[in-house]
């Protein structure tokens, strides 16, 4: 008889405010993340030991004013090897200094604006498959309005997926 393979969901590793795992516009604020500019969360070292590979990212943010429908805030995942990343704008809670240094991330979704209201918290999701032992999150923000900066309003959580055979 074959094994099953069970899914295995593990805690949640977050990029949000420095009461979490990972920085994430402690530095400046999401209010601060203008339209067309970047930010990217500080690196997450996976370690060496055996690892899943497998992960669901989810990102939340909220713009501060009346939005257009449509617009979006593409997200990205940046790896590196400890030396050398997919960009030089550094490993640690900043800003991204222009969209273009985001060329060689990977784009792992966007946020589309779906809603005029400016209060509502939008979302978006999706799965990944990491083998690099660094990496951090990126938000551009593509839309016509500045992000809030309310700590419940934004932020970006990788879970570990790991598949479990029984």
């Amino acid at each position: 008889m074959a094994n099953k393979v069970y899914q295995h969901d593990e805690t949640a590793i977050l990029w949000q405010s420095a009461s979490y795992d990972h920085a994430f516009f402690i530095t400046g604020t999401p209010g601060a993340l203008g339209p067309a500019a970047g930010r990217q969360g500080a690196v997450r070292d996976f370690g060496t030991a055996a690892r899943p590979r497998r992960f669901v990212w989810r990102a939340r943010i909220t713009p501060t004013t009346t939005c257009v429908v449509g617009q979006m805030v593409t997200v990205y995942w940046k790896t590196g090897d400890g030396t050398t990343y997919d960009n030089n704008d550094g490993t640690t809670d900043l800003a991204v200094t222009a969209l273009d240094k985001l060329r060689n991330c990977m784009i792992l979704g966007a946020i589309q604006i779906d809603k005029l209201n400016a209060a509502d918290v939008m979302s978006a999701s999706g799965e990944v498959e990491l083998s690099s032992r660094y990496g951090m999150p990126i938000f551009w923000n593509g839309t016509a309005n500045a992000l809030s900066g309310t700590m419940t309003t934004y932020g970006f959580s990788l879970t570990p997926v790991p598949d479990e055979v029984q």
